[in-house]
């Protein structure tokens, strides 16, 4: 199998983009299996999902929009978890808003950094 040729930058980029909503549904297991809620919460996490997937399949295939894509995928759901932090009752959801609100932050810097616009820009940047 061929390994992915990125830096470490994209690479952790494109993980943040991809993990944090996995892991997102998966701390949406405990209402559904715990309090017998809807699968109609899986919807955000959801969306996160595919957009963070369209955004690192762009990163893979070096597209220039990858790159303003990552960005206000990032800022968008940065600020949705940080209202989600506000808006929490459990420690948990408070705990992992914060760290997801960090995350999306972390994946906003890398999207800026030097590695990336190299990745996808090539000699330009």
């Amino acid at each position: 199998m061929k390994s992915w040729q990125a830096p470490v930058e994209v690479k952790v980029t494109a993980a943040l983009m991809v993990g944090l909503p996995v892991a997102w549904a998966l701390l949406d297991l405990i209402p559904v299996i715990g309090a017998g809620s809807s699968l109609a919460i899986y919807r955000m996490p959801a969306l996160a999902l595919i957009l963070g997937g369209v955004v690192t399949t762009g990163l893979v295939l070096k597209l220039g929009s990858a790159r303003i894509g990552g960005l206000v995928v990032s800022v968008v759901f940065a600020l949705l978890h940080a209202f989600l932090l506000l808006g929490a009752a459990l420690w948990w959801n408070k705990l992992f808003s914060g760290l997801s609100f960090a995350g999306y932050g972390y994946a906003f810097v890398l999207f800026n950094s030097m590695p990336l616009k190299r990745h996808i820009l090539g000699v330009r940047a």
